[in-house]
């Protein structure tokens, strides 16, 4: 085999598993062949050998065939060695720099959001925020998002032991808050209206791992109101988000 028809060889084989990795049903041969322009004998072939390694499996009961356990074995042995703070921390001060806000990265602990970054612009400060310090979930974009990475049961838990404390006149109460994470959950987007301390406004978007699990948050926070309603930021913090979960193994 030249070196040409090798290359040729692991892109096809590269364009199957990413086929496949798009139906988290499974596909079939046939579906599949069409689906990379490959012909039927082609992927059958490919298919078998991934199948034989256990980077495919396939579904007895449909002829249907997934991911293996082996490429599941592989990225979380990746995704486990991945750094938050280093993977969101360019994306996140790309919007820093674009917009004049400040950026923050934080993860889950207990009913606590904890930073683990903070990036700031050259004008813009915020009080009460700093590495390795904790805010309640539910007063914070941050912490909103991370509630969306709890289960429903998980939530029901959770606002059973909440006593909300009333940090500003615009910290919600609990049915405020479930009102809000039930529409997070469709647009992945969580601000904080002043929630937490007076004048200072976040809006905030989740990190998924490849199992489709809320690992982190990122945000960033203003002086200006405005920004809880700004659509270019909101669209910038949604892209930023995808792009780190993306390298955690999240198939967007």
């Amino acid at each position: 085999m030249t070196k040409e028809n090798s290359i040729q060889s692991v892109d096809r084989i590269f364009s199957i598993i990413e086929k496949i990795a798009d139906y988290k049903q499974g596909v079939g041969i046939s579906e599949l062949a069409r689906e990379v322009g490959l012909p039927k004998s082609t992927v059958h072939r490919t298919v078998k050998a991934l199948t034989e390694n256990n980077y495919l499996a396939k579904d007895q009961a449909t002829d249907k065939y997934k991911l293996g356990y082996r490429f599941i074995a592989i990225a979380g042995s990746y995704t486990s060695k991945l750094d938050l703070r280093e993977i969101a921390s360019p994306y996140v001060r790309n919007i820093v720099n674009k917009l004049n806000v400040t950026g923050h990265i934080a993860v889950k602990q207990g009913d606590y959001a904890v930073y683990i970054e903070k990036i700031l612009p050259y004008s813009f400060a915020c009080t009460y925020s700093q590495i390795g310090k904790t805010i309640e979930l539910y007063c914070s974009g941050l912490g909103k998002s991370l509630l969306l990475g709890l289960t429903d049961t998980e939530l029901v838990e959770y606002f059973r032991r909440l006593l909300p404390r009333k940090y500003t006149p615009n910290t919600l109460d609990i049915i405020a808050l479930q009102k809000e994470l039930a529409e997070a959950r469709k647009t992945l987007i969580t601000r904080d209206n002043a929630e937490h301390e007076e004048g200072v406004y976040c809006l905030a978007t989740p990190v998924f791992d490849n199992y489709n699990k809320v690992i982190g948050a990122i945000s960033i926070s203003s002086h200006e109101k405005s920004l809880i309603n700004d659509e270019e930021a909101k669209a910038m913090l949604l892209e930023s988000g995808k792009q780190v979960s993306k390298q955690y193994g999240k198939i967007i």
